[in-house]
């Protein structure tokens, strides 16, 4: 059934299947971030009693040192959106850092290319947009396997 029009639409019929597919958010390099600022918290809070105890330039220095690191590593788990990537009917929908993104992969229009294979580290979607940059999905949004088998269904890759 995949890869025929439907004679009313125009669209490509695809099997059921893949009609309406919810990709897992990709959170790994998060989750990484955020339990090693919650270590250095932890660090910060033990090595600031130390420093308040012996009253020393060096405690005080590695307490400093441990707060500043601490806090970049928040701002790097607080800057790195989740993408949440769904294909409903040919229209795949993206919402990462509070936008959403749409694009009708059944309509020849949508231009799309794949870099690589999606067993390379160097796998990487590009939808042309428009006026605008292309859209780049990649290995950290969403399993490029079942991402390029769903893709495939509704529009030719190339």
């Amino acid at each position: 059934m995949s890869g025929q029009a439907d004679p009313v639409s125009g669209r490509r019929v695809v099997d059921a299947s893949v009609y309406s597919v919810e990709f897992k958010p990709r959170g790994t390099g998060r989750r990484v971030v955020g339990f090693l600022t919650l270590v250095c918290l932890a660090s910060t809070a033990y090595f600031g009693w130390q420093a308040y105890e012996e009253r020393t330039p060096i405690s005080f220095g590695i307490a400093a040192t441990l707060g500043a690191l601490t806090i970049v590593l928040w701002a790097a788990w607080a800057a790195s959106p989740v993408s949440h990537l769904h294909v409903h009917g040919g229209i795949l929908e993206v919402q990462r850092a509070g936008r959403t993104e749409r694009f009708d992969l059944t309509s020849h229009y949508t231009k799309i290319r794949t870099i690589g294979k999606p067993r390379s580290g160097r796998w990487r979607v590009l939808i042309d947009r428009p006026a605008n940059t292309p859209f780049v999905i990649d290995r950290t949004m969403v399993d490029p396997r079942h991402f390029t088998r769903v893709l495939e269904a509704y529009h030719h890759v190339g």
